[in-house]
């Protein structure tokens, strides 16, 4: 039988599940490794603007932390990996065995058609690309064009050079792995000598048990998925959707079916969810307000953030200016159990001055000039480093 809640149930329970109540991690470094692990990914995106996406993730459950920190504590440490789980992600490193299956196959369906132009274009290529990785250590695509390997133009997915194809087949075949980033460029080297031995060396999941493991972990990291099939957040399973997988699960007592008050249609959660809900009805409300990241993986539905949060939210960044209704990279802010506001802002490093350029408050939501709104401003200022806060004229 499935589970039934009232909204403010799945709310807390969503927000349990995604690390967002009921966590005390440690600040900084320790606190990051901490939250690495519960997030299971977390989403990378190149885009600077407040800190990365990543970044973000990190900050609004972590304090002590800032731009750029997560990636070099992962790296440095070897903490995780980077590849796909629903989009780019940075992923736990015990995770590394589990997604041998995917990397076998040479990633999604999408990236093995580029492999096969690349081979059908510039034969070769690869096999100039992983001697110069071998020889050379870790590279980027500016380090093989110094030693003009693979430099021929590619025009596929978009006009590059072949190296820069072959690099990125070869990573994702497991060939190769980010060994790090420099200012958020990639160099590649052996897997065997990013990835630690223990990892590389455990079983390979056969494809139908790694499609069963990443359903299940796709549901412990948004909490509550929708049976729907929303295309943006079942991303690698929906043909595992399709086959019937999902209720094969629940039949087995691997996922747990939840139906929300008021609310159309059903989700899957943990198998302990109702174990989980108890234990966030019993921790006590965090009274700080929160931003949230754009990426972040309480976001990931929006179609689901639409029906339990009755918050609509569409990330502008690829909108033409004036096909936004706020802004460029607009931030919701998080209070409790509901969303109060969202606000879009740019540091400037160079004059360590946040601009808000723009702060709405949702029906029922929190002002600007309220006093937890003021404190987020001001721990959020403190994560990027900053010294000043420019306001808009406006207050709304």
């Amino acid at each position: 039988m499935p589970l039934n809640w009232s909204v403010e149930q799945a709310r807390s329970y969503q927000l349990a599940a995604v690390g967002l109540h009921g966590k005390n991690y440690p600040d900084g470094e320790e606190g990051i490794r901490q939250a690495f692990r519960d997030l299971r990914a977390v989403q990378l995106d190149p885009l600077p603007i407040l800190g990365r996406n990543h970044d973000l993730v990190f900050q609004s459950r972590v304090e002590g932390t800032h731009p750029g920190m997560f990636l070099d504590l992962m790296h440095g440490e070897r903490l995780g990996f980077e590849y796909w789980d629903k989009m780019l992600c940075a992923i736990p490193i015990e995770e590394f065995p589990h997604f041998l299956a995917l990397l076998a196959r040479g990633g999604e369906q999408w990236w093995r058609r580029r492999e096969e132009r690349l081979d059908r274009d510039h034969p070769g290529a690869k096999d100039d690309v992983l001697a110069a990785v071998r020889a050379n250590g870790p590279l980027s695509t500016a380090e093989l064009r110094k030693l003009a390997v693979a430099q021929d133009e590619h025009r596929g997915w978009k006009t590059t050079q072949a190296a820069g194809v072959a690099l990125e087949a070869l990573w994702n075949r497991g060939v190769l792995a980010v060994s790090h980033r420099v200012n958020y460029r990639r160099y590649f080297d052996l897997a065997e000598r990013v990835i630690p031995r223990k990892p590389l060396q455990e079983r390979t999941l056969s494809w139908g048990e790694f499609e069963r493991y990443l359903l299940r972990k796709r549901v412990d990291m948004v909490g509550l998925l929708p049976a729907s099939g929303a295309a943006e957040v079942w991303t690698f399973l929906r043909k595992t959707r399709a086959a019937g997988l999902p209720k094969r699960m629940v039949d087995a007592g691997e996922l747990t079916l939840v139906e929300v008050e008021g609310v159309r249609g059903s989700f899957y959660a943990r198998p302990d969810a109702a174990k989980l809900l108890r234990a966030a009805e019993r921790a006590p409300r965090d009274d700080r307000a929160m931003f949230v990241a754009p990426l972040d993986p309480l976001l990931w539905c929006r179609s689901a953030l639409a029906k339990l949060w009755g918050f609509e939210y569409v990330w502008e960044v690829y909108k033409k200016p004036d096909q936004r209704k706020y802004g460029y990279y607009v931030l919701p802010v998080l209070f409790q159990n509901r969303f109060v506001g969202r606000f879009d802002g740019r540091f400037d490093a160079k004059a360590q001055v946040l601009h808000v350029l723009g702060y709405w408050k949702e029906p029922d939501g929190l002002p600007r000039q309220h006093a937890a709104i003021r404190d987020a401003f001001a721990r959020f200022l403190g994560y990027l480093g900053g010294k000043k806060i420019a306001w808009p004229a406006r207050p709304e």
